[in-house]
């Protein structure tokens, strides 16, 4: 995101009591430069507003702009909420995953839950969860420089050919060497797997589950976790996305294959103890969309 597509951080409460409350700030106030630097998110307006002075620009619900002082404690709030988390605009997905939530949804909704986002800073803020394939170098080096993890990642596959079939993005086969710059780095993920039965499920997830299992190691594992969720399907989803629903039966062979490959993991029933820690799955739970 460029600096000319932030917009100044609106204001949509002023918390009683509050920095703000007591400086007369109102809901529609919009915060424009803390010291001098526009913020394009709440991570940069938290990581900004982490000292003890701060010199406030600020344009009024009037349109009048002014230059406020403030000292406060090092991790005091200023005590306000703003419309959106992000001020620059939301990065958006470009993959067409077949078992997206979002062309699932029936039409005529609001606009909003339209929206696909891809975006790492509310993966970061809210643990939704990223695909990667968005991502520009300046992101990257914005995630490495703030360490803004753990993030929370869409992975479904680590072999390129499947993940690419499920993402339909050429870029999504690099997600092995994406885990590895979190490992040298020493930042996590959460990782997420969507059972797509026919494609990534049986031997595949197998292949998964192992392939993030040697990412955790360490006193920092760069992979902290892993969520195994089935497809959900709804019946306003593309006529042509190729998808099967995951049954009863599938359910619980997903659940003894995660199992079996936690107790190898852990040690269990003669398995050998690949790590310190064993890797925790999180086996299938009501349908998901995501």
């Amino acid at each position: 995101m460029s600096d000319s597509s932030t917009r100044p951080a609106r204001i949509t409460k002023v918390i009683p009591d509050s920095i703000c409350a007591e400086m007369g700030f109102d809901a529609g106030d919009s915060i424009v430069a803390i010291n001098g630097q526009k913020p394009r998110d709440l991570i940069d307006y938290q990581f900004l507003c982490a000292d003890e002075f701060l010199e406030l620009e600020v344009l009024d619900a009037k349109g009048k702009t002014h230059k406020l002082e403030i000292e406060k404690d090092y991790d005091e709030d200023l005590g306000v909420e703003f419309e959106t988390a992000l001020f620059d605009g939301l990065i958006q997905c470009n993959n067409r995953c077949p078992f997206c939530f979002i062309d699932q949804q029936p039409p005529g909704k609001r606009e909003t839950l339209y929206l696909k986002d891809d975006d790492y800073r509310l993966s970061f803020l809210y643990g939704s969860y990223l695909t990667l394939t968005n991502l520009t170098e300046k992101e990257w080096n914005r995630i490495e420089q703030m360490r803004l993890s753990p993030l929370y990642v869409s992975v479904h596959a680590t072999e390129p050919d499947v993940r690419i079939r499920l993402l339909k993005n050429f870029r999504a086969g690099k997600i092995l060497e994406q885990i590895k710059w979190f490992q040298e780095r020493r930042l996590q993920i959460h990782a997420q797997v969507v059972v797509c039965p026919g494609i990534n499920d049986g031997e595949h997830l197998e292949r998964t589950l192992l392939d993030l299992a040697k990412f955790h190691t360490g006193n920092i594992p760069a992979v902290a976790s892993v969520a195994v969720v089935p497809v959900g399907l709804t019946r306003f989803r593309p006529a042509e996305d190729e998808l099967i629903a995951v049954t009863a039966e599938k359910a619980r062979e997903v659940i003894a294959q995660v199992q079996k490959i936690q107790e190898v993991l852990s040690g269990g029933k003669g398995g050998k103890k690949a790590n310190k820690k064993s890797l925790k799955f999180t086996p299938p739970s009501p349908p998901l969309l995501r």
